[in-house]
């Protein structure tokens, strides 16, 4: 490559060749200005971030439209052994995401936010130039038997992590569909929202949560069979009505 390329290359990488901003230009001026009032000066820089705040979003968009057009099929090393089916795992979505996001000034991570029994999880993707989108998902610590305090709240975190990267990228976990897409009812598990639901009910009447997941064949309420999910709650309900006759 001519050095005279490799000059003009660095100098527009550095934006020494862009064009002036004409509001930054503007700006400048009104600030020489002595006599302008300060209130007149804030509305243009308020003015300016609008601006500039719209050409990030307008920024951000091309580049997440991009990066999703190359973005493939996430792997799915992870198995339901209640429905023999394949499905992407948290570290899944990571490894195949995080390389493509990269490549477009992309990143997508994870706050998580505790209060008592119930954990929050907000998804964020954010670009280089400073727009973000963001995604939040709650749920209870997993209080399962084989577990202690501080694995049930790793496995409600991730849990948390898993479904809402997927939901904020657009893209399948692979529990979501069976059969080709033929039997999306059969595969689901219950939302976190359901889980929780079912959880609480569970307590109400008194009967153990392994209880409900031995009948389901299921290991765990977080993977619990979406298409039990209402069956499960009716019996619950029997249940405690029950209680209150006696």
């Amino acid at each position: 490559m001519p050095a005279s390329a490799v000059t003009k290359t660095d100098m527009d990488t550095q934006g020494v060749m862009l064009p002036a901003d004409p509001m930054v230009s503007m700006i400048e001026r009104v600030a020489m200005d002595p006599e302008l009032p300060i209130e007149r000066l804030t509305a243009l820089m308020d003015m300016r971030e609008r601006q500039m705040n719209k050409e990030a979003e307008q920024v951000f968009n091309q580049a997440f439209a991009a990066a999703m057009g190359k973005m493939s099929d996430v792997p799915r090393t992870g198995k339901n052994n209640h429905t023999n089916q394949r499905y992407s795992t948290l570290d899944d979505l990571i490894r195949k995401t995080r390389s493509v996001l990269a490549r477009h000034g992309l990143s997508l991570n994870w706050q998580t936010a505790i209060d008592g029994q119930n954990i929050t999880v907000t998804a964020i993707v954010r670009h280089a130039q400073g727009h973000s989108i963001q995604t939040t998902l709650s749920g209870p610590r997993d209080n399962g038997k084989q577990m202690n305090a501080l694995q049930g709240g790793g496995s409600t975190e991730t849990y948390l992590k898993r479904y809402s990267g997927f939901s904020i990228l657009g893209l399948s976990s692979g529990d979501e569909v069976d059969n080709d897409g033929r039997d999306t009812v059969a595969s689901a598990t219950i939302s976190a929202e359901q889980y929780q639901a079912l959880r609480d009910k569970a307590e109400l009447a008194g009967v153990d949560a392994a209880k409900i997941c031995l009948a389901a064949g299921v290991e765990s309420l977080m993977v619990f069979p979406a298409k039990d999910y209402q069956a499960a709650m009716n019996r619950l309900d029997k249940n405690i009505a029950s209680k209150a006759d006696a």
